[in-house]
Order: structure tokens, then sequence, then C-alpha cells
């Protein structure tokens, strides 16, 4: 009876590996802007130099680009295998003139099961000004103290892929909130223009001074990011 129960309790301890989603990400080598669509979906309607996909269903998958370029728009179109519980980093490259993409695999890791991390204590926050203090009076409430942005700076410096880092910013504004230049030191941890911008949408909701989101503005690059955070806010308000 032993012999028959080991197998099987290898296989449910194993279950939850092969159940693990995986991260794709494509990064433009040579920094040219590129449109991705999967499965005929398209991922991101604005043409971008960095696309990440969380959550990808392990197994084949239909992967489209079309790569914006001094010499017109290069298509490529290929089937890819995506392997259960990895992060898997794709170059994006161009051929010369010759209107053809293609990806590279540059990077295949396992990801680390996902732990909950304990909720943060709460310390007395000294830096705090009068402006600060009238922001936690009124309706702004659980702002992120100094401490706690040490800490969040540190776990995401602590981390090598981007993703990761992405997602740990996001969780250290999930019931709380923020202030503009506090959002200034989480920004400044991501590479990625493309990964501010989409950290910058979803922190707005949880900024205390909403009205100080210009703030952030200098540290993109591109006009066009700095576009779409206003188009974003406008929205929102």
């Amino acid at each position: 009876m032993k012999k028959f129960l080991l197998p099987f309790l290898l296989v449910l301890l194993a279950l939850p590996v092969w159940a693990q989603s995986s991260i794709l990400t494509f990064t433009a080598e040579r920094g040219e802007y590129f449109q991705v669509r999967v499965n005929g979906r398209t991922i991101n309607r604005s043409f971008t130099n960095y696309v990440r996909l969380n959550d990808v269903r392990p197994g084949e998958h239909y992967v489209e680009l079309r790569v914006k370029s001094r010499h017109g728009i290069y298509k490529m179109g290929q089937k890819m295998f995506v392997a259960h519980g990895v992060e898997a980093n794709y170059g994006v490259r161009t051929l010369g003139r010759s209107g053809k993409a293609y990806l590279k695999l540059l990077s295949e890791v396992p990801l680390r099961p996902v732990v909950p991390a304990p909720p943060m204590p709460r310390y007395p926050d000294h830096r705090r000004d009068r402006d600060y203090d009238e922001y936690q009076d009124g309706s702004c409430r659980n702002l992120l103290s100094a401490r706690e942005l040490d800490r969040a700076v540190e776990a995401i410096r602590s981390r090598d892929f981007e993703s990761t880092k992405l997602s740990i910013a996001r969780d250290a504004l999930r019931g709380g909130s923020i202030m503009a230049d506090d959002l200034k030191r989480l920004l400044l941890e991501l590479e990625y223009e493309s990964n501010r911008v989409e950290f910058a949408k979803y922190a707005y909701d949880y900024l205390c001074d909403q009205e100080h989101f210009y703030y952030i503005y200098d540290l993109f690059r591109f006009d066009s990011s700095v576009r779409e955070l206003e188009e974003y806010a406008a929205r929102r308000r």
C-alpha cells in the first residue's frame, strides 16, 4: 500500500508547481517601438519598447509582432511554447531592411512560489510636516510612513526582475495611500518607461495629493508618456 501512496503524494505535491502560471516579457534590443498580439489579442495598443504579460497560461501560444523602425514596419508571427512557472524574457530583433522581425529567448528563470508578505507594522513618523498631517486629517488614510517607504524601496532593490519589482511596488500601496513626492521614489526603482507609466496610473487612486500628480512627470523621458498620464489623470477626476 505504501508503494502506491508515495507516487500519489508526490503528484499532489507537484500539482501547485504544474498549475503555476508564467510571465512573458518582450524587450526591443535596439529600442524600437513594437506592438504584440498573443492568440489574436492585442496586448499593447500603443507601441512601446517593453511589454510584460503576467499570469500567462503554460503551453503553446501564437505571438505576432509589429515593429516600427526607420525602414518601416517589421512583421512576424510564430508559435511559442511557454513552460510552467517561469519568467521567459525575449528580445525583439529586426533584420536589416528585409521587413522581418524575430524573437530570441534571452533567459528563462523559474519563478519562486508566491508567499504573502506579513503586514508592515505602523511606526510613528516624525518626518511628516503640517501638510502631511492635514492630508491625514482629511480623506487620506493610512498614509505610507517614511519607514514603510524605505522598506518598500529596499524590497524592490533586492529583486532583479522588473516584473517582481512592479509587483512589490503595487503591494506597498494596497490598503494605504502615498504622497506624490514619495511616489517618485518608488518610480525611480523601475527601469523601463512603460512600467513607470503603468505603475503611475495604478498609484493615482492611492495618491493623497492628486493635484500634485504632475510632480512625477520629470521622471519620464518621452513626451508621449507625460501626455498619456495627463490624459489618464483628467479622466479620473
